[in-house]
């Protein structure tokens, strides 16, 4: 018997999953909260609590800027740079929440224009 409670035995029953979802389902139906949902804010704060050390916040963000959106090489309507803009602000909102930049880092990125370039007005109508 207790090699079967060994704490180096790696393969889990099956039992030992549904009983954790059924434990997870009854947490999220008195949160009223889809288990989904629960299991996301679960698996965030995980990432962020690996995030706390800067070598581990810039594996993690090398790891996640992967899968940032990529505009198309051709836009052809309206409607496709609506699209990536919904794409990119919810990209971005999940850097903010996994803590792994900072907003003003996240719009130094997003900008047409770096914030050290110094802007002169050399007209005015």
């Amino acid at each position: 018997m207790s090699n079967q409670l060994a704490t180096t035995k790696r393969r889990k029953s099956l039992a030992e999953h549904v009983a954790v979802i059924a434990a997870l389902e009854e947490i999220a139906g008195k949160d009223g909260i889809s288990v989904m949902t629960l299991m996301r804010q679960a698996i965030r704060e995980v990432i962020r609590k690996h995030a706390d050390s800067m070598s581990n916040k810039k594996r993690l963000r090398s790891i996640v800027m992967r899968y940032a959106p990529v505009p198309p090489l051709r836009i052809d309507t309206p409607r496709q740079i609506i699209r990536l803009k919904r794409q990119q602000r919810e990209f971005d909102q999940v850097i903010l929440d996994l803590n792994l930049d900072d907003s003003k880092a996240i719009e130094e990125r997003n900008s047409v224009v770096s914030p050290r370039c110094n802007l002169r007005i050399l007209e005015l109508e």
